[in-house]
């Protein structure tokens, strides 16, 4: 893969496009330095962006969580995706918008610092997340070291970039352990979510997936939820401990870069999908959701 500060296009920055390798921030933004940075991922799907509307509103919370406002507009920053998938000629693939303060002052406290947004876009390949064949062998997860905190202990509901570091750090503990991904815990040792993506379970006929308490409401979880309720399909959502592993009959994740992606194994705990009804429906439903062939509606929860 191509290294992306080597790549080239057009990248939406700060009110217009840019050549990609100018799309650049100083050393010294407090973005870099303090975290004060929010994201979201987008995919595009025949050259649409997915669920635009409610990525962007998702954004604008993130920054307000995070005591910073948007400098521009929903339907600018809705304008601004389309043009650069246009300009980068993108079919499926997907797009990274981003918000951080800016280099003003670098202290904690950053109350007059600008506020800058980029969008970028890029072609998905294949297994970018996992590998080819994950939908049908599934993949592993691993109980991670680290915890999420809970919300009177860190701003868990905005997407920001500080969130992600015990991510990273568990991912890569992860993937030298031999499994794909890491299952994280709250700080009362219930399941949250994996590193980047929502968890759900399935025993019997019906769902589980733990509360959000600790994390951010997932625009994808929002999908399946919605799905599952088109189809007939109970859900339960509340505290699930490790043990709940061993008390389900399958499970999966779920977000915008892995869709929805079935898990053959949490820790010591192996499943087999070839049966896994309820798992093979939703991934159905997903695909005809972000083809345009559903008529299930999913709530925009974000919107202000």
């Amino acid at each position: 893969m191509i290294p992306f500060d080597r790549r080239t296009g057009r990248i939406w920055y700060d009110g217009g496009l840019v050549d990609w390798a100018d799309a650049t921030l100083h050393v010294l933004s407090h973005g870099l330095h303090y975290a004060s940075s929010i994201f979201e991922g987008v995919r595009v799907y025949g050259g649409r962006p997915f669920m635009l509307t409610e990525h962007i509103a998702r954004l604008r919370a993130s920054a307000r969580i995070l005591d910073f406002d948007l400098e521009y507009g929903d339907d600018t920053l809705h304008r601004a995706t389309l043009d650069v998938v246009a300009a980068a000629g993108i079919t499926e693939g997907y797009i990274r918008m981003n918000a951080w303060r800016g280099s003003e002052i670098i202290q904690t406290a950053a109350l007059k610092t600008s506020v800058h947004t980029s969008v970028a876009a890029w072609e998905l390949p294949e297994g970018y997340y996992a590998a080819a064949d994950a939908l049908d062998k599934g993949i592993s997860l691993v109980t991670g070291r680290y915890r999420r905190p809970s919300p009177e202990y860190a701003p868990v509901k905005s997407k920001a970039a500080g969130n992600y570091m015990i991510g990273t750090v568990s991912k890569n503990e992860a993937l030298r352990a031999g499994f794909d991904d890491a299952l994280l815990l709250d700080d009362n040792g219930n399941f949250v979510e994996a590193t980047g993506a929502h968890l759900f379970f399935t025993k019997g006929d019906a769902l589980y997936t733990p509360t959000t308490r600790c994390t951010i409401e997932g625009i994808t979880r929002a999908c399946v939820l919605a799905i599952a309720a088109h189809e007939g399909i109970a859900c339960a959502v509340g505290d699930l401990a490790p043990r709940f592993a061993g008390e389900a009959d399958g499970a999966f994740i779920c977000g915008t870069a892995c869709e929805i992606l079935p898990v053959a194994r949490i820790d010591e705990h192996h499943y087999d999908l070839s049966g896994n009804e309820i798992i093979r429906r939703l991934i159905t439903g997903y695909r005809e959701l972000i083809e345009g062939r559903s008529d299930v509606e999913v709530p925009n929860a974000w919107a202000s």
